[in-house]
Parts: C-alpha cells; structure tokens; sequence
C-alpha cells in the first residue's frame, strides 16, 4: 500500500489512504447497474423496488463521492473499475447521450471502416449545439450544423449519417474529419450510392461547396464521371479549396480551384 509521508520537525509521519466504504445501498445499487453501459437514474429508480428516488438520487452521489460511478450529465453516469476512471463500453452511445443529434465526420468514417486511425474524439452533428465534454480518455465534440443536420440511420444501435451524407458533411466541414485529403483516401475505399451523394449536393450545398466537392472527389479517384461532370458544370468563377487556409497553392484549371491544403500525398 502506498502511503504519502510529510516531515515535521526532523520527523516523518505517514497518512495512510482513506478507506471508503460502502453502505448496503450503495452496494445494492452497485449491484443492479453492474453490466450496465450507462446508468440512467430514472431506469435505476424502477429497478430498485422498495427504495425511495431521492434515496437512489442521494445513493448515487455518493457513490461519485467515492469514485464508484463517474457523472457524465446529469441523471446519466457511468461505472468505474478504477477509482474515478469511467468505463466506457460504447463511446457514440455515449456521445448521442451527452448530445442530441447523430454521430457524424471522422466518427462516421470510423463507423464505416474507413478510418485511417483510431479517434479518440467522438463527434455529433446537432441542429443547434455546439460544445465539448472530455469523459475519461475520450473527448465528446457536438457540431451544430443548423437545417444540415439532416440524412442520418440507426445503424449497430447508434444513429449515424448514412454513407452518402458522411461525404457531404465531411467535405463540408473537412476539419471535423481529418482534412480534405484523408476525407479523399476515405471515400476512395468507399462505395456509396453516387445518385444520392449528388442529391446532398444539390439540396444543401452552395455553388462553391458543390465546386470544392467535385474537386475532392476528383481527387477520391472513384466518383463517376456524370456526376463530376455535372459538378463541373456549375464551376463559375475561381474559389479557394480552404477558405480560411494560407494563401497560396497551386491552381486547378479544369475545377476552377486553388488547392491551398497539403497532404495530399501523404505529407
């Protein structure tokens, strides 16, 4: 056991660790939430028959107190098998619980395998709310994204945007998945309906979105060539890839773009 020494006058003295221990209510709550993913109190409440809610509530907290049980929002926690270090079984689960909306960008790409590294940000697309939560090693990241919070399924219990609109919000929003060029690589390996990609562009994409997103998927390599040329079409006038990007870059005559980002090999 390891104990904190303090010297006081030429003398060490040890304090020895505090001991929690647990009540028969604890450990009875303890023992009904043991395998669950995440403790709702209000389903807590019904399945502890013959104790009252404020008694669960009071339990509960203590239970925090004493690094049992992790709070992640209010009504909502999580167990620990190590004293104040959540488990977390499921982090979208998780996530669509911290904020309502769908698991979206680099979250999406890795729901679909097709991820080149493992995220430890786990990112929900919101209509209105934007904000982060840092639970255990994971970090919870909300992105409003307003009437473009749209396109999701419930796919292996987690409500996720479906492949084709993971491309749009991920070119939208490139910074949420990595940058343009690992977006790129993404949809290379992927195989979405090309018709309904094409539809997220021309329901909620500007000109110079549809514009940037012809070039991405040019550079994907597997788009086909309808749907670029359509995409070209709409080229009208000179637009950079990264608008908020350095200032310089190489221009792309048949897109009309100037390619500011780099990495695209790799780099």
């Amino acid at each position: 056991m390891c104990r904190k020494s303090y010297l006081v006058n030429n003398q060490y003295y040890y304090l020895m660790p505090k001991i929690y221990y647990l009540s028969p209510n604890e450990q009875h709550v303890l023992d009904i939430a043991k395998d669950a993913e995440i403790i709702v109190a209000e389903d807590l409440i019904q399945a502890t028959e013959g104790m009252h809610p404020q008694v669960v509530r009071n339990t509960l907290s203590s239970l925090v107190k004493k690094g049992h049980l992790f709070r992640a929002k209010r009504g909502i926690y999580l167990r620990c098998e190590e004293p104040f270090s959540p488990v977390i079984d499921n982090p979208p689960r998780l996530a669509l619980v911290m904020f309502k909306g769908y698991i979206a960008f680099a979250s999406a790409l890795q729901h679909y395998e097709l991820l080149e590294y493992e995220s430890f940000t786990v990112f929900v697309a919101t209509r209105n709310k934007s904000g982060s939560r840092d639970i255990g090693e994971y970090r919870i990241q909300a992105v409003a994204m307003g009437n473009k919070a749209q396109g999701m399924v419930y796919d292996r219990d987690v409500y996720v945007s479906t492949l084709e609109k993971t491309i749009f919000d991920c070119i939208y929003k490139p910074v949420h998945a990595g940058g343009y060029p690992l977006v790129a690589r993404a949809i290379s390996e992927s195989k979405p309906n090309w018709k309904e990609v094409i539809r997220w562009f021309d329901l909620l994409g500007s000109q110079s979105l549809r514009q940037r997103g012809g070039y991405v998927l040019a550079k994907a390599g597997n788009a086909p060539r309808w749907l670029l040329k359509q995409l070209k079409s709409r080229a009208k006038r000179n637009i950079w890839l990264n608008p908020s990007g350095r200032r310089k870059g190489k221009f792309d005559k048949e897109w009309l773009v100037m390619d500011n980002v780099e990495g695209w090999n790799g780099g």
